[in-house]
C-alpha cells in the first residue's frame, strides 16, 4: 500500500513537468476507462507501451484467462505500420468470487505492459491497436477501444507513463523451472466428472493468503485452483481436470503462484495417467 501511494504521489508530481510522449485519450467504458500509453523513445530495439485501465469501485477486468466465468482482453495490431513484432505481458492477478463462480481478475488500476518491435527501427511505428475485453460488476458488459499512436525512436521520455509501466512490469511473474516454482508435487485422485489434481506448493509461512492460478492449453475450459489446506510453509490447492484439453492423453498446466510480493511462472507436463 505504501509503495502504491509513493509511485500515485510521484506520478502526480511527474505529471506536471512538461516533456510527455505519445499517450492516447482515456476511452470511456462502462465501469471505467482505458488508454495506451508509451515511455518514449527506442530503447534496446523496441519500444515499452502498455494499456492502462482504470477501474471504478467494485468494477474488475480480466487476466489472460478468465477462470470460470469472463472475457479475457484481446488485441489486433493488423493495422499498425513498421512493426514486426508485439508482447504483452500480464502482471500478477487476483481472483473473485461471485458466489456462483471464482474468476481470474484485476480490479483499481492495472497496465498490461507491451513490448513493441519494430520492423525499422530509424522509422517511426505507426500503432493501431484494437482491444476487447470483459468487464464486471453486477452485471459483466463488452468494453472495445481504438487507439492509434506514432512512436519515434528519438521522442521524449514520459516519465509518468514509464513509471507506470516499471510499477506493473514488476508485478509480472517471473517464468521459473524447478523447484523454484515453488510446486513440490502434483498428484490426482478420482473425482466426480474427472481425476481432481492435488497441487503442493511451498509458500511463505507469513504470507496470509498464497494464490494459484492455472491455464491449461488452448481449448481448455478449466476452473480456478482452491485451496483445501495450508499448514505453515506448506499449501495444498486442488484443481478438477473437467474441461482441460489433451495430446496424446497427457496434457500441460501452466501454473502462476503468487506468494506475497513474489510471483512465478511455471509449465508442467501431465502424464496420461494423472489424468485418468
Amino acid at each position: 500500500m505504501k509503495t502504491r501511494l509513493f509511485l500515485l504521489f510521484a506520478s502526480l508530481w511527474l505529471a506536471s513537468q512538461p516533456v510527455k510522449a505519445a499517450t492516447t485519450d482515456w476511452v470511456s467504458v462502462t465501469g471505467g476507462a482505458v488508454r495506451l500509453i508509451t515511455s518514449g523513445p527506442l530503447e534496446n530495439g523496441a519500444y515499452r507501451a502498455g494499456l492502462e485501465f482504470s477501474l471504478d469501485p467494485g468494477w474488475h477486468t480480466y487476466w489472460r484467462y478468465p477462470g470460470e466465468a469472463g472475457v479475457p482482453p484481446t488485441f489486433d495490431f493488423s493495422g499498425s505500420q513498421n512493426l514486426a513484432g508485439t508482447k504483452v505481458s500480464y502482471p500478477a492477478p487476483g481472483r473473485y468470487n461471485d458466489g456462483f463462480s471464482t474468476s481470474i481478475v484485476y480490479d483499481e488500476n492495472v497496465v498490461l505492459p507491451i513490448l513493441i518491435t519494430p520492423k525499422d527501427p530509424q522509422a517511426p511505428v505507426r500503432l493501431k491497436a484494437s482491444l476487447f475485453f470483459g468487464i464486471c460488476k453486477d452485471i459483466c458488459v463488452p468494453g472495445d477501444g481504438e487507439f492509434d499512436l506514432t512512436l519515434e525512436p528519438t521522442a521524449p521520455e514520459d516519465k509518468v507513463s514509464a513509471l507506470l509501466i516499471d510499477r506493473d512490469l514488476a508485478l509480472v511473474p517471473q517464468t521459473v523451472e524447478g523447484p523454484a516454482s515453488g510446486i513440490v508435487s502434483i498428484a490426482s485422485e478420482p473425482g466426480k466428472n474427472a481425476p481432481v489434481l492435488k497441487i503442493t506448493a511451498k509458500v511463505d509461512p507469513d504470507t496470509s493468503e498464497p494464490g494459484l492460478f492455472a491455464e491449461g492449453p488452448e481449448g481448455s475450459y478449466i476452473g480456478v485452483p482452491a485451496l483445501q489446506s495450508r499448514v505453515g510453509s506448506t499449501a495444498v490447492w486442488t484443481l478438477s481436470t473437467n474441461g482441460l484439453a489433451r495430446t496424446d492423453g497427457g496434457s500441460d498446466l501452466t501454473l502462476v503462484l503468487v506468494d506475497g510480493d513474489k510471483a512465478v511462472e511455471s509449465r508442467h507436463a501431465l502424464s496420461a495417467d494423472l489424468l485418468n
